[in-house]
């Protein structure tokens, strides 16, 4: 299991924990006590408001697929090849550009 800090650029503070298991590839969320539903991002502040702090493995592969190229993606070949990649792996990309996405100031770093 490898555990990922996501942040909010320029904050110490973790607003969540991104655990990927490897053998599974499968993804969960913890978002902490501490944190507010105005500190989190988008998706995870819907669970907030609900009173969940813990998405499964559906919602946080949901999560990581809003911050990576998708497999659709015209020219898929092109950008992978571009990033060294000979296959798609949403693990490897989602780590490629620290989880980070132009939709906010939120990235990931290993734990």
């Amino acid at each position: 299991m490898t555990r990922y800090a996501i942040k909010r650029n320029n904050q110490k503070k973790i607003v969540s924990v991104l655990n990927y298991d490897e053998e599974t590839k499968t993804y969960t969320i913890d978002i902490p006590d501490t944190v507010s539903v105005k500190e989190a991002p988008f998706m995870m502040s819907l669970f907030l408001k609900k009173g969940i702090r813990k998405m499964n493995s559906e919602w946080s592969m949901k999560w990581v697929q809003s911050r990576i190229i998708p497999i659709s993606r015209q020219n898929i070949g092109e950008i992978l090849r571009i990033n060294g990649m000979r296959s798609y792996d949403e693990h490897k990309l989602l780590l490629k550009n620290e989880g980070r996405s132009c939709q906010d100031e939120y990235y990931i770093e290993q734990i």
